[in-house]
């Protein structure tokens, strides 16, 4: 169970603190205090209270996100964005410098959250490989959920050749050492008198 506190649930529902605070004080919305009285209310219970029909309560957005794989890049980031902007001047820019393979990007996770706020956003990228390495497919589907789209500009499959040989650097790192954690275990499992043997 999430909890929120009342200005969070004020967003979530469209209602206000006032109808919020009777609900929770006659039971209607699942609702605890803290010692200091501050009102956290449940956020699954939340969802369905949103009074105003699911369309009106979808904000618009257009996005464009932006991202390279290291700080030796910036200069090329730092070209993405003033291109971006003079094709979507109105748009709220989203800058990232790390890994198309690590998901724990801020800029990424911030958009994630927002999809999951119900956001129905246009997302725009110079390619697909900026927003993700692998699972562009699965972001677009969550995009796609609050009727937003992926808007991408340069339809090749992949940009600069260097960040993709970093990438498969990266992956090879993460299997070696897979690898090398298995022949551990591989060690003590023929160690162990307690396993039969084949």
């Amino acid at each position: 169970m999430a909890l929120v506190p009342l200005r969070k649930a004020v967003e979530l529902t469209g209602l206000s603190g006032n109808t919020l605070r009777k609900y929770a004080d006659n039971g209607t919305i699942k609702c605890e205090k803290t010692p200091g009285g501050t009102r956290l209310f449940d956020s699954r219970d939340l969802l369905r209270f949103g009074k105003a029909p699911k369309s009106d309560r979808l904000r618009c957005y257009t996005i464009c996100y932006c991202r390279v794989s290291s700080n030796k890049q910036r200069d090329d980031l730092a070209r993405q964005v003033p291109y971006l902007h003079s094709l979507f001047p109105e748009a709220e820019i989203i800058k990232d410098i790390g890994s198309g393979l690590n998901y724990k990007r801020k800029g990424l996770k911030t958009i994630l959250e927002r999809i999951v706020c119900g956001d129905k956003l246009t997302l725009v990228v110079a390619c697909r490989d900026r927003l993700s390495r692998f699972g562009f497919e699965l972001i677009e589907y969550l995009v796609s959920l609050n009727g937003g789209k992926i808007l991408v500009l340069d339809q090749s499959e992949s940009c600069p050749e260097s960040e993709l040989t970093a990438d498969i650097l990266s992956i090879i790192h993460v299997f070696s050492r897979h690898i090398h954690g298995l022949r551990k275990y591989g060690k003590k499992i023929k160690e162990d008198t307690s396993v039969p043997k084949l």
